[in-house]
């Protein structure tokens, strides 16, 4: 009985079934994915060193009328924004969007950025593509790679693969002896791109005027932000330079967002005292400063301006200082000092915090370590003009020598040269006319947490930049951006005027310092 009514169930659905294809229609297997919006294909591509343009294809069952790239440097910040894709609306589109890379939206090749669409039509729906990552390269090359884990080195010639492995070793070395300084272990990419002709690097910095390009040569450049590094590796001094600079990478990677108010005494400090290659140049002005009452106060080595002189002098006692306090407080402590800096924002409330001192309290300390008298505390000091230079304190009966660097430090062997390695391109050598010295005006000497930054010559540059002087020329140096610096933070290029044997004394320092 129950077969004879399921059979007669069977019929009757039968029978209906014309009739429920001619309501419906018929039922396709793609019809779910045909009623929602399908990303075709996209594509990125590098414009060196203007822009990046992104395009993409896609199509619906409704119009498309809305489409935006949505952009993220994967670095320090991880800023993201957005860019609105170009295209005419349709069921079926194709369209492109551009990012800026040059002028003052400039960012350094090597940047990874990772990318995604968000396409909308006219029914409401939305599609979010995954998340992709491209790295941003200067596309006058065909780019090789020599990695170690987190590290990368970029160079652009087969020949001088051996170059690149000695910037990998050196940044490794680095790494291995202040990671522990600062208390960090990466964990994100640091990317270092070589040139290792100078003239295929100057096309890759960031804007600098003409005067600038023909009296500096510009032999490193740290971009904390972007996690980057560009190195000239063609110059003898490619060693100190990689050392250098890549700490300035750790410092960034120690205190993050907080990288702007690291003030300069401590970052090129740190810097030089990464710089693992024993280099003692800085030494020779610094103990004549020291000896004839000129060293600044610490607290106005936030950034460092002056005179040539005056800034190897300033480097100088950025390094003794880093080393003064590793020496009487252990190496910890400095990686102590980072985690407070990123919570307090304010280098007197972090070195209070973990050595008990504020800058002015660790001058003094640092000055009797010399055999020096303290300076007055700021608000004790009558404001004296500049650029009159204070006069000379009496020289100490006994000088003891500076700190000295650290006694194990990484061996890393020399930087090849080999002979099938092409020759770099040589430095200018015209020595620029020194025209007299401008009329001095006098101005109060300033806390310069209080002072206004200096303007810079290009704005978009970043925290550390070593500067080597091409013959006859002026040395640069790599100050840490202000709090109130732009994207990129600002360089200080000292394309200043001093006296011809001033000059001299400074390139031969400079000259073996930094190739």
């Amino acid at each position: 009985m129950r077969l004879l009514m399921t059979l007669a169930t069977l019929v009757a659905i039968a029978a209906l079934l014309p009739a429920l294809f001619i309501l419906l229609g018929p039922i396709h297997p793609a019809q779910a994915q045909e009623d929602e919006i399908r990303l075709l294909s996209h594509r990125v591509e590098s414009h060196f060193p203007d822009r990046v343009r992104f395009f993409v294809e896609a199509a619906g069952p409704d119009e498309i009328n809305d489409i935006r790239v949505y952009l993220k440097t994967i670095g320090q910040t991880s800023r993201s924004s957005y860019r609105q894709v170009e295209f005419d609306p349709g069921a079926t589109i194709s369209g492109e969007a551009e990012l800026l890379s040059g002028g003052n939206n400039y960012f350094p090749p090597g940047t990874r950025m990772a990318y995604s669409f968000e396409i909308r039509d006219a029914a409401g729906r939305v599609l979010r593509t995954e998340e992709e990552v491209f790295v941003y390269l200067d596309t006058r090359f065909q780019w090789l790679t020599v990695s170690d884990g987190l590290i990368t080195v970029y160079y652009n010639n087969p020949i001088v693969e051996n170059r690149a492995q000695h910037v990998l070793e050196t940044a490794r070395a680095t790494l291995e002896q202040m990671g522990p300084v600062l208390g960090i272990n990466p964990e994100h990419p640091l990317h270092i791109v070589t040139y290792h002709n100078y003239r295929d690097m100057i096309g890759a910095l960031p804007f600098r005027s003409r005067a600038t390009q023909e009296q500096l040569q510009t032999s490193g450049m740290a971009f904390d932000e972007e996690r980057v590094l560009l190195v000239y590796s063609g110059g003898s001094g490619v060693t100190g330079t990689t050392a250098h600079e890549f700490t300035h990478l750790l410092v960034g990677d120690a205190v993050g967002r907080a990288y702007a108010r690291v003030p300069a005494w401590l970052n090129e400090g740190l810097a030089e005292y990464g710089d693992f290659t024993g280099d003692d140049d800085y030494n020779n002005f610094l103990i004549p400063a020291i000896r004839s009452g000129e060293v600044r106060p610490l607290w106005h080595q936030g950034t460092f301006s002056g005179t040539p002189r005056e800034i190897l002098v300033a480097y100088g006692q950025g390094k003794s200082v880093v080393e003064y306090l590793v020496s009487t407080y252990g190496e910890g402590r400095m990686s102590e000092l980072m985690q407070a800096i990123t919570i307090t924002l304010d280098i007197d409330k972090a070195l209070k915090q973990v050595y008990g001192l504020d800058q002015y309290e660790l001058d003094s300390a640092w000055r009797r370590s010399l055999g020096l008298e303290p300076l007055p505390r700021p608000q004790e000091a009558t404001p004296a003009p500049r650029p009159t230079p204070r006069p000379p304190r009496p020289t100490p009966t006994t000088l003891p020598a500076l700190a000295a660097a650290p006694t194990t430090a990484p061996t890393v062997p020399p930087a090849p040269t080999a002979a099938s390695e092409p020759a770099p391109a040589p430095a200018p050598t015209t020595i620029p006319t020194l025209a007299p010295p401008p009329t001095a005006t006098a101005e109060p000497l300033v806390d310069a947490a209080q002072a206004p930054a200096a303007v810079p010559e290009s704005p978009d540059t970043n925290a550390g930049s070593t500067g080597a002087p091409a013959a006859g020329t002026s040395p640069g140096g790599c100050n840490p951006p202000p709090a109130q610096s732009s994207r990129h933070g600002e360089i200080s290029l000292l394309v200043l005027l001093v006296s011809p044997l001033a000059m001299l004394a400074t390139l031969r320092v400079l000259g073996r310092r930094r190739a």
